[in-house]
């Protein structure tokens, strides 16, 4: 697919769309919850216990949030031509979905134990999360960006 002059970067790498940084963003919640909760010292307690009840929940966050924040990292190191960065980016989109899939599993199992109590906050973040992993597993933007690589020199 040919994508327009503005989609490559410098380096003529297909960039990230605004869309896989918000998926991105998405996934790395828990470290965004974490940071937010650190900034604000007083509340800081209090956003934690609204958003994640159990602490084990933030850090399994955390934990899924990891391949996203690795990606955004590597989204700007990947013209270097580093074979372990390439080799990762290759996979990328695999996972990202395996995380996203582990993340709705465990927002299920969440649900389960509470016995299908509403909640806005659980039911906004099932939502986001089927569909901007819809998204990662439909997009050929997606699947262009992970398959891209530099040339070799």
């Amino acid at each position: 697919m040919i994508y327009p002059i503005d989609a490559y970067d410098k380096h003529g790498l297909l960039k990230p769309s605004t869309m896989l940084w918000l998926c991105w963003l998405f996934s790395a919640k828990g470290w965004v919850v974490f940071v937010m909760a650190g900034a604000s010292r007083e509340q800081g307690a209090q956003v934690l216990e609204i958003l994640y009840p159990l602490r084990d929940n933030l850090y399994l966050a955390m934990l899924l949030g990891l391949p996203a924040l690795i990606y955004m990292w590597m989204a700007g190191y990947r013209h270097k031509n580093k074979k372990l960065i390439n080799f990762v980016w290759l996979h990328g989109k695999g996972i990202l979905l395996l995380s996203y899939t582990t993340d709705c599993v465990l927002q299920m199992y969440q649900l389960m134990l509470t016995h299908g109590a509403f909640s806005w906050t659980r039911a906004v973040s099932l939502l986001l999360t089927f569909w901007l992993g819809g998204y990662l597993l439909r997009s050929s933007r997606v699947r262009n960006t992970f398959a891209d690589k530099p040339v070799e020199r």
